[in-house]
């Protein structure tokens, strides 16, 4: 008998540490540190990347528009994919304010923080009922300011021809809020020009969530001129699903969400009517929180406004 036999049959500690040797040397070659990398980097296509790859943004400011128009994605300094089966509801905290959440139990998907500097927080939660999506929402936000000119980009689409409704609000001194709704096709590999909103549905998708083909997209932003000369802006896009409870079937075509065709379904009509209204009662909300001036609501309670067009009133937990 060999000494290697020997010390098989007689070591089991031995044995334990070579079979972890084993395991943890392909967990170093799955996730490997950014170290290791730079010594190694043939190594990189074999990592498991965890979130969007930020080589494939390109610079400049994010908004909240998931659809056609949106800037894409700034230099990405952090992302990362939290547990998805953490439970957020009422008022979320957010890049200092106060995010409020429509009714319902809202999931996290993606979390990142991007620009040359950082300067811009994102954040994607999906709500579902029984196990099919029935809304996503993009919120970001600055933690400094902007330049003007990357600003112009956030507010966009408030001041685009293509989508369905577009109004300026009411805003405090040295500041601005515009709403509009447009719809979204979730059914291409491409659902944004933002690589990590892309992100967030790819994962939605791997992860098993059935979503019908389109979403009726609300967006709200919020800019304030800083002291800096710059600008600071919340902008926050919540995709709503037109299908029935507990399904991702839908008895329109997707003719009939565009422009055209929603001025004649009956169903697309009343469905991005009641997106307009709800929106409208949102958004007053919405500013309330990125001034901090929320209290959260009680055993439980629905804030009033909470209950937008695709909440049915389940609980919408992960299973």
């Amino acid at each position: 008998m060999s000494a290697f036999s020997r010390l098989w049959h007689r070591a089991p500690l031995w044995r334990l540490s070579f079979f972890g040797m084993i395991a943890f040397s392909g967990l170093t070659v799955l996730y490997p540190p950014h170290w290791l990398l730079k010594l190694y980097p043939p190594l990189d296509k074999l990592a498991h990347h965890v979130a969007a790859p930020p080589a494939d943004e390109t610079t400049g400011p994010t908004s909240g528009d998931t659809g056609k128009g949106a800037p894409t994605g700034g230099d990405s300094v952090q992302a990362a994919a939290p547990p998805i089966d953490a439970t957020l509801t009422d008022i979320l905290p957010f890049a200092g304010h106060q995010l409020p959440l429509p009714a319902g139990v809202w999931h996290p998907v993606l979390t990142d923080q991007a620009g040359p500097h950082g300067e811009i927080n994102s954040n994607v939660l999906v709500r579902t009922d029984r196990g099919v999506v029935t809304g996503v929402i993009i919120a970001r936000s600055t933690n400094a300011s902007i330049s003007a000119t990357e600003a112009d980009n956030i507010a966009a689409p408030c001041h685009d021809d293509r989508y369905t409704f577009r109004r300026q609000l009411a805003a405090p001194p040295g500041s601005a809020q515009c709403v509009a709704t447009d719809v979204v096709y979730v059914d291409h590999d491409e659902v944004s020009a933002a690589s990590d909103v892309n992100w967030a549905f790819r994962r939605l998708k791997v992860l098993g969530f059935p979503m019908p083909f389109v979403l009726a997209q609300a967006l709200w932003v919020h800019m304030v001129r800083a002291t800096d000369g710059g600008i600071n802006f919340e902008a926050v896009s919540i995709a709503l699903s037109p299908a029935e409870p507990g399904s991702a079937k839908l008895n329109t075509t997707p003719a009939d969400w565009t422009p055209q065709g929603i001025g004649q379904s009956p169903f697309a009509g009343r469905f991005i009517n009641s997106v307009n209204n709800w929106i409208l009662s949102w958004a007053p909300v919405l500013l309330a929180g990125h001034e901090g001036r929320l209290q959260p609501m009680a055993n439980g309670q629905l804030r009033p406004g909470a209950v937008d067009p695709a909440w049915h009133g389940s609980a919408g937990r992960i299973p």
